[in-house]
């Protein structure tokens, strides 16, 4: 399995990812909002289907490095999706926000116990649009899970920028 994530349509990309972490502390790491802003970010996640999940990104908490030129202006961005499945451990599915007048994509993330110590997710991202969205969306997630994979089982090692701008240039090679 690899752990790029791939093109399945216009407007869509998948990654299937393996972390050796049992199904449990994975999904607390994908909705509890101090574990899960250890690799992605922080904001709460409600219990139900219809609920409000809010992203407040702030990525100086994942790197020592300045952000690349294009997100130097952010330091605390917050947005807000809906919860549109919430099945815990398994399935937790939401709106997420988009840029340049976009509708809102979905995120569906499905997660499958491999055992004791491992869990495989799945995670689907639709209604992205446009090539340079793709691209980074791509890089962000593949980026934010070497990070889940890290702080699964320890502390933090990488830099998300360093690791962010390299996914960059080789997802802009391959789609």
């Amino acid at each position: 399995m690899s752990d790029y994530g791939k093109q399945t349509g216009p407007e869509q990309l998948e990654f299937t990812r393996r972390f050796d972490a049992g199904i449990e502390k994975v999904w607390q790491f994908l909705v509890d909002p101090e574990k899960r802003k250890l690799w992605f970010c922080g904001g709460s996640t409600d219990d139900h289907v219809g609920g409000k999940i809010v992203f407040e990104f702030d990525h100086r908490r994942l790197s020592e490095s300045a952000p690349p030129e294009k997100y130097a202006s952010e330091e605390v961005v917050t947005h807000h999706g809906e919860i549109l499945e919430y099945d815990p451990p398994n399935r937790l599915a939401f709106t997420w926000f988009e840029s340049a007048g976009a509708e809102s994509s979905k995120v569906d993330i499905s997660l499958k116990s491999l055992g004791q110590n491992a869990t495989e997710l799945y995670l689907v991202h639709s209604g992205v649009v446009g090539r340079d969205m793709l691209v980074g969306v791509f890089a962000g997630w593949h980026g934010h899970f070497d990070l889940m994979a890290e702080v699964l089982i320890g502390a933090r090692k990488s830099d998300f920028w360093v690791r962010d701008q390299e996914l960059e240039a080789e997802y802009a090679e391959r789609i």
